[in-house]
């Protein structure tokens, strides 16, 4: 799967569960939400990830070991490896911040 469709698809997921709400009378006490009488999918998987001891930083790790193993993988088999999952809008952030910043780059005089 395309990079630019992963995220496309990540996006939907994450608009589902934004949009979907659940009442807080099919809910435990706990995760009750008095301002508006109902919480979104996406606040209670947050909950429960929280609960579970699984936090951004934990995903952040498994995501990067994931990578690594992915670039092992192909590394043993061809000798080379292509980069998977690249956000190009971090990817140009992160470019421009370099060029920004680099002493030898001089962005007035680009020839």
């Amino acid at each position: 799967m395309k990079p630019e469709t992963k995220k496309m698809f990540d996006q939907l997921d994450t608009a589902i569960l934004q949009a979907f709400t659940v009442p807080n009378s099919w809910l435990p006490e706990k995760y009750h939400n008095n301002k508006t009488g109902c919480v979104s999918l996406a606040r209670l998987n947050k909950k429960c990830d929280k609960r579970e001891g699984i936090t951004d930083h934990k995903k952040l790790k498994a995501e990067k070991a994931r990578r690594i193993e992915n670039y092992r993988q192909q590394v043993a088999e061809n000798g080379t490896f292509e980069y998977i999952d690249i956000d190009e809008n971090k990817l140009y952030n992160n470019q421009m911040a370099f060029a920004k910043y680099c002493p030898a780059i001089d962005l007035e005089n680009e020839e």
